[in-house]
């Protein structure tokens, strides 16, 4: 059984003396006391405990919950806060972690209930917000707090400027916060030029996208910098001097979200990223840098002569504008925008997703409104392989949940590469221009046996489920017949495939032999297994330096863009693994620091 972990969240005197004018100005009577509740959250059950004093509700302790780390987890604490400063459930649900922050509001509700308060009256509550327009002015301001974010406005901070990051969901993080953290880097001055050779090795495909190696090399030459930055935190990592790899510790709780991670074959890869973000925004914090939570901007203040001089944002407290000599535009992917996919990367439209819910292209809109110029290249990052597209227990993951036994074939019914290779390995062998991102997984019943969920996704198609797809039947020809594909061509490929399971060696693509097992025992099952991309990446062409550049190649004076946002010079034609990050913590320092040295 989980241990039970305890977050209370204090409050002064002043507080509670204001939580008992509100118990007394509101009809409904509480009875003082402890009442534990509980409600089902995005991972289990939310379990509190709810102190009443005087009628009032004095404090809220979370007692066990396995919401995601840095999101979940956060929201809920976030919750508590509010419902006992404002004396009522009518709280805004935290952006970007809404599922747990309704449940949190359902556990307290059913506290109430149990205090013998109608919960319906406390959700009623009306809470005031005094709305103000007003210019704020800073040396720079940072769109956008994800990996790149936090680390563009702590570089900028340390090196004198005045910062303000602004970020639209009420977490920060971004999709980075999802993620193992792992990103390639160079301890060292010496390391640099490897770590280079490194990164355009693993961008194995090239044919259409060119890795640009100046840049490359351009953004690895702050690496020592970079973890020096990332060491000064406090943060706890290790680095691969094999792999070139930067590896933050995960977190208490991110090792208890991932102990109840499910993997057939593979180990399950502990979370690191949440722990380093956590670390950027506390040291942000300390540092009194202003952070402005559910603040969307919407529009770059620029001058007749083209220079960037503001960013507008919208908040539930009024419309800012915010003035600076540099916007540094760390906004993500546009993944969640199914117009802007239409308009500049028709092939990811509709695909299943797994970046952050607030990455909808509101800075590379922005950008382009300025005179930024796309990119040529926009594709997918690729993500991991999931039979249920709204179940991602593994993102982040560098492994997919089916058993590597499995026969992984695409919509021809043709095997392309080892079941075993890993996501980012797989994913360039489906991607389909007019069609969702998927491939199938077939396997007889000794492998279906292992299949994780299997008899649940089987029920779902059966009862019509309108993504959920699986099959079983009594030969490879009738499975074909229900998944579409030509049968003589699917048969060909188990045939092909149960010869080289016989000769004990996959000379096709190298499949360990241990997970060779012929797909013969007269029973076959066929799952949809969807390609859960972590976002796009190409957006606008920027400098080595992150200044964002327009049609005739000249830099716009006063923005910058970094991260995802700037992304199409990194990779090859595919996304390999480790470089999004790498290019996020590098492209924030690099930018932190061009922002604060212009003119």
């Amino acid at each position: 059984m989980k241990s039970l972990k305890t977050a209370i969240f204090c409050i002064s005197f002043t507080l509670l003396f204001s939580a008992a004018f509100c118990a007394f100005a509101f009809a409904d009577e509480l009875s003082d006391g402890k009442y534990q509740a509980s409600a089902t959250g995005i991972e289990g059950e939310i379990s509190i405990e709810v102190s009443i004093e005087d009628g009032a509700i004095t404090d809220i302790s979370i007692l066990e919950d396995n919401e995601t780390a840095g999101v979940g987890a956060k929201a809920i604490g976030i919750i508590a806060e509010e419902v006992v400063a404002n004396q009522s459930l009518a709280v805004d649900s935290v952006a970007g972690a809404t599922i747990s922050s309704a449940a949190m509001k359902a556990a307290i509700a059913n506290a109430i209930t149990e205090a013998g308060g109608d919960a319906n009256e406390w959700k009623s509550r009306e809470i005031a917000v005094e709305a103000v327009d007003e210019t704020l002015e800073y040396d720079v301001v940072v769109v956008g707090a994800g990996l790149t974010g936090l680390t563009a406005a702590l570089t900028a901070e340390q090196n004198g400027a005045k910062v303000a990051l602004l970020e639209k969901l009420g977490i920060v993080g971004g999709t980075s916060v999802f993620s193992s953290g792992n990103f390639l880097a160079a301890s060292t001055e010496e390391l640099k030029k490897d770590v280079a050779e490194n990164w355009n090795k693993r961008n194995k495909i090239q044919e259409v996208n060119q890795v640009n190696m100046d840049k490359v090399t351009s953004l690895l030459d702050v690496s020592p910098e970079v973890i020096a930055l990332y060491e000064g935190l406090g943060a706890e990592f290790t680095y691969d001097e094999e792999t070139f790899t930067f590896c933050p510790t995960p977190s208490e709780k991110s090792l208890e979200n991932c102990a109840v991670i499910e993997m057939a074959d593979a180990p399950v890869k502990n979370k690191g990223c949440e722990s380093l973000i956590s670390s950027l925004e506390s040291k942000l914090l300390e540092d009194g840098v202003d952070i402005y939570m559910n603040t969307r901007a919407t529009q770059l203040v620029q001058e007749e002569d083209g220079r960037v001089t503001g960013v507008i944002a919208d908040s539930k407290k009024g419309v800012k504008t915010f003035t600076a000599k540099s916007i540094i535009l760390a906004t993500g992917d546009y993944a969640r925008n199914n117009d802007l996919n239409a308009d500049i990367a028709p092939e990811t439209v509709g695909e299943y997703t797994a970046t952050a819910v607030g990455n909808t292209g509101d800075g590379l809109t922005m950008a382009l409104d300025a005179g930024a110029v796309l990119h040529a290249y926009q594709e997918s990052l690729s993500g991991n392989f999931n039979a249920d597209p709204y179940d991602m227990p593994v993102v982040g993951q560098p492994n997919n949940q089916f058993p590597f036994s499995i026969v992984l074939v695409d919509r021809d019914g043709l095997r392309k590469v080892s079941e075993a290779a890993g996501p980012h390995d797989q994913q360039v062998f489906f991607i389909h221009e007019d069609d969702l991102d998927y491939a199938w997984a077939i396997m007889d019943q000794e492998i279906a046996d292992r299949f994780l969920n299997l008899d649940t996704y089987l029920e779902k198609t059966e009862n019509g489920n309108p993504y959920i797809v699986a099959y079983k039947a009594d030969s490879i020809e009738d499975l074909a017949g229900q998944m579409g594909v030509d049968a003589a061509a699917l048969s060909e490929t188990i045939a092909h495939y149960n010869e080289l399971c016989e000769a004990g060696e996959d000379t096709d693509f190298g499949k360990a032999a241990d997970y060779l097992s012929a797909i013969d025992d007269g029973t076959y099952y066929a799952v949809k297994e969807y390609d859960m991309t972590r976002g796009n990446y190409g957006g606008i062409l920027t400098s080595d330096s992150f200044e964002v550049i327009d049609a005739d190649g000249n830099a716009i004076p006063g923005l910058y863009a970094a991260g995802l946002i700037s992304s199409g010079d990194y990779f090859g034609d595919y996304y390999p693994g480790r470089e999004a990050l790498s290019l996020d913590a590098h492209a924030g320092y690099i930018a932190g620091m061009a922002a604060t040295a212009a003119e």
